[in-house]
């Protein structure tokens, strides 16, 4: 659609909004030159134009609640694009923060109900060419910031083994159908933790590969500098064999540099034997922690050190300085994507949903019913930023290259550190109309061990090693950049060492 010029008046409100000063007469004179500029606009509207394709539509049908008791899914399908692969055989699900073509979308927010994307994102793509069977998207938090599953529009996704607690987030949806046993495999996103806080929350296995080893493309963003998709699945094997599939350079997303690939297949039973395990102190004991689950952590540690690693504890005194150095980049981020970028920002050389980002400007008014986390998010970012514009954000970025390089130092030591993945069990979904502190605190108790590897950018994965009162406990396997190998090589030796159920 043509962009109408701007009136003179129209242009001095503008002026005003943005602190400048434009006299009347300027105005006019400035509203002269924007139209004379603006057929500019309308020559690439024309241009891509041209070569749209006709919009696509699958089939696709929302779940009745008797076959949807877990609020899980958000809407079901079934895509099969070829009958041989290596996925030939899986089903596979895919949060609600990844494009289908042809599939409506809402990323868990009422802000995007009714919109249909028109490209699959990569990861989809290559799911497709390996033979596996799309069967659904699932449901995810409000714009995936959450880390616990109540803030949906759609509504909270429920704990498959507790329905009163929380399944985790903002990978919700994906970590419950796969510990229901709907699917075999699932796709997560993970800025803070949503692939891995969901898999302890509900027990299943989340990778959160290296930063960029996993294409973006096609992925609703929060912030392009922590940004992760990856695999996650019931069993380890499972997890290696989907990162296989949706491993490697697109051509397109800007956050792949030096990718190195692998089979994360090859070497995945070769046991533990010399495997030097660090245990990060400062991952125990922390603000929220149950001694229960840090004690079914140490266990499940013990147990790799009668498979023959060698395992001993390590400080990394700054590992809790992680969260905190997380959160100016993260509110800065998310404000400016959301607020001011349409829901995927500006400044790199993206695949750019520009229907998304339309669809966006015309229906942001819904954005007034956010859920309490989101408001507060956008109010500090805004609170900063009006103090300090962005000067927090490019410091907080510069200290994640600080931690990333002390990691990297204890990661010279081991092979792998070790840590719960979240310091407590399944926590109780907030009622509706719980007060805010309660509901913000059950949106963001669960990441002061899985946020800094987001921003160190350092591939980390979630194993379940045990049950207590009745909920799974996680336990999280830190590893060097793009050796993911060596993770799984741990997590498959723990898994096949005992039914964890019972541990």
């Amino acid at each position: 659609m043509p962009i109408s010029a701007p009136s003179a008046d129209a242009v001095r409100k503008i002026s005003d909004d943005l602190g400048l000063s434009v006299t009347a007469g300027e105005a006019a004179e400035y509203a002269a030159l924007i139209a004379g500029v603006l057929p500019a606009y309308d020559a690439v509207t024309a241009f891509m134009a041209s070569d749209a394709q006709p919009r696509m539509t699958r089939a696709s049908t929302a779940p009745q609640r008797a076959d949807n008791p877990h609020n899980a899914w958000f809407i079901k399908t079934s895509i099969k694009e070829k009958s041989t692969g290596k996925l030939a055989g899986k089903r596979i699900a895919i949060k609600d923060s990844v494009m289908i073509a042809g599939v409506p979308m809402m990323n868990g927010s009422n802000l995007l109900e009714g919109f249909v994307p028109q490209v699959d994102a990569e990861v989809v793509t290559r799911i497709l060419n390996e033979g596996g069977e799309i069967v659904g998207k699932t449901t995810c938090e409000y714009l995936c910031l959450s880390g616990g599953s109540h803030t949906s529009s759609t509504g909270p996704v429920l704990n498959p083994w507790k329905k009163n607690c929380s399944a985790g987030g903002s990978s919700s949806g994906s970590a419950v159908v796969l510990a229901t046993g709907e699917v075999d495999m699932a796709i997560g996103a993970d800025q803070a933790g949503s692939i891995r806080m969901p898999a302890s929350y509900s027990g299943v296995v989340g990778m959160k590969a290296t930063y960029g080893l996993v294409p973006y493309t096609g992925v609703a963003p929060i912030e392009a500098t922590f940004d992760h998709v990856g695999p996650m699945s019931r069993t380890v094997a499972d997890n290696a064999l989907l990162l296989e599939v949706i491993a490697g350079e697109d051509g397109i997303d800007p956050r792949q540099r030096g990718i190195r690939q692998n089979s994360y297949l090859d070497g995945l039973k070769d046991g533990v034997v010399g495997l030097r395990i660090g245990i990060v102190k400062e991952g125990f004991g922390t603000q929220g922690a149950e001694p229960d689950v840090d004690a079914a952590v140490l266990r499940a540690l013990d147990t790799l050190k009668k498979l023959g690693a060698d395992v001993e504890e390590v400080s990394i005194p700054t590992h809790p300085l992680g969260s905190a150095v997380w959160l100016p980049i993260s509110m800065a981020g998310l404000a400016t994507t959301l607020m001011s970028g349409n829901a995927f920002g500006i400044s790199r050389l993206d695949k750019y949903p520009d229907d998304l980002m339309e669809w966006v400007q015309r229906h942001r008014q819904r954005l007034a019913s956010a859920p309490h986390n989101v408001k507060l998010f956008v109010l500090l970012a805004e609170h900063v930023y009006r103090l300090h514009g962005h000067a927090p954000y490019g410091q907080a970025i510069n200290a994640a290259r600080r931690l990333r390089v002390l990691y990297d130092e204890a990661l010279k030591r081991f092979d792998v550190l070790a840590m719960p993945t979240t310091p407590m069990k399944a926590q109780p979904i907030p009622a509706a109309d719980a007060p805010i502190p309660e509901f913000i605190q059950r949106a963001t108790e669960m990441f002061g061990n899985t946020s800094p590897f987001d921003i160190t950018h350092h591939p980390a994965m979630s194993v379940p090693c045990a049950m207590s009162d009745g909920l799974p406990v996680g336990l999280m396997l830190i590893g060097r950049h793009f050796d993911e190998k060596t993770l799984y090589r741990a997590a498959y030796a723990f898994e096949q060492s005992g039914d964890w159920k019972s541990a």
